[in-house]
């Protein structure tokens, strides 16, 4: 695939500057994130697992950033890339990275699943969803999903490699960059030279880390909304039903328009924002799956497209990871308060005129 290499070569020269921007801002958002969702006006399970997902999403941002520093960005002549100990570091990131990406996914399909319970069943909603299960479904993400990446402890492993003598760079997760002549030992991340293992190892990152998640979050979503849909067309009618029925036209009419106005806003927004989720689940981690399970189907095709695309899809991941916040500011007005109140406590921010009124149209929902 020589046009997918050029553009590997290409991309690779800014990926670690845009990758490092997205870790740090999205860093920052993340935090944000934590300490609005934890505030005591913000209890509430679905937070609780909102706050576990910004944790997870923090985890993998901080892990890429010095990934960045020491395998894209020149940081220094000085510093030996190709020794034992950046070796173990890449080792780890490759592991640590998406094991944490990893509980992200899943932490998006209790949420997914909560919200579920709440509009389907939402007599047993106090009951399924309480602060225990909750816990306990976070706690399980976080157990179980190191235990799920386990194979990928197998998947590589580090050797010495023979140094370069002509300088180039190759830059991807799986090699060292920047081999330049010297005595020193160099040393590299390959995978392992087991097929079996390699396949077997492919087909669970494809199937059971990337496409089940997909398929089971797109479901979920689909069905909410439809739910959502479903309940707000019974409740226009009830409405019309009541207007009809009591003889009061004009009280009636108001309160229709009002009552309407408030209630589809609310499930306009929600509406809006689990398509903005699914649409950014499926646009990062879909490809993924995709490509997991092309390599898994012919192995051989992993060096050729990871090499010319792995950069793109780490992006692409990170993009995903870093965006929550903006999310939720747009689409919560809770939220947005909560963060007003919360900036102004911590930052100098002007403040509110005595003599000016106050407006409770700006206040949470």
């Amino acid at each position: 695939m020589p046009g997918g290499l050029e553009f590997q070569r290409m991309y690779a020269k800014v990926h670690g500057y845009i990758a490092l921007i997205i870790c740090l801002l999205g860093s920052v958002a993340n935090s944000v994130n934590i300490a609005v969702l934890s505030r005591r006006e913000m209890a509430s399970s679905t937070n609780s697992i909102l706050t576990a997902l910004a944790v997870a999403d923090l985890l993998v941002m901080l892990d890429y950033i010095p990934f960045a520093l020491h395998i894209y960005i020149k940081i220094g002549t000085e510093l030996n890339r190709n020794s034992y100990a950046w070796a173990v570091f890449v080792y780890f990131h490759s592991i640590f990275s998406q094991t944490f990406h990893t509980t992200s996914i899943w932490l998006t399909i209790t949420l997914a699943i909560w919200r579920f319970i709440a509009i389907k069943f939402p007599q047993k909603n106090r009951t399924l969803c309480n602060k225990r299960n909750t816990s306990i479904a976070i706690g399980v993400a976080y157990a179980v999903c190191p235990i799920l990446c386990l194979p990928i402890y197998f998947a590589m492993n580090i050797k010495e490699v023979a140094p370069q003598t002509n300088g180039t760079e190759a830059v991807n997760e799986t090699q060292i960059v920047n081999a330049t002549i010297n005595t020193e030992p160099v040393y590299a991340i390959s995978m392992t030279n087991n097929k079996e293992v390699l396949t077997a190892i492919f087909w669970i990152y494809s199937v059971f880390i990337k496409l089940i998640p997909c398929v089971v979050l797109s479901i979920l979503s689909v069905c909410l909304i439809l739910k959502m849909k479903s309940s707000d067309r019974r409740r226009q009618k009830l409405l019309k039903k009541s207007a009809i029925t009591t003889n009061e036209g004009e009280k009636a009419r108001l309160n229709e328009g009002g009552d309407s106005k408030r209630g589809g806003g609310r499930t306009d927004r929600t509406t809006r924002m689990l398509v903005a989720l699914l649409g950014l689940f499926l646009a990062t981690e879909l490809p993924q799956a995709l490509f997991g399970l092309l390599t898994a189907i012919a192995p051989h095709l992993f060096e050729i497209c990871y090499y010319a695309f792995g950069e793109v899809m780490d992006l692409m991941a990170l993009v995903g990871s870093a965006v929550n916040f903006v999310l939720y500011c747009s689409m919560s007005r809770q939220f947005r308060s909560t963060f007003t109140r919360l900036a102004r406590k911590m930052l100098p921010l002007p403040t509110r005129n005595d003599s000016e009124p106050l407006t409770t149209t700006s206040v949470m929902t």
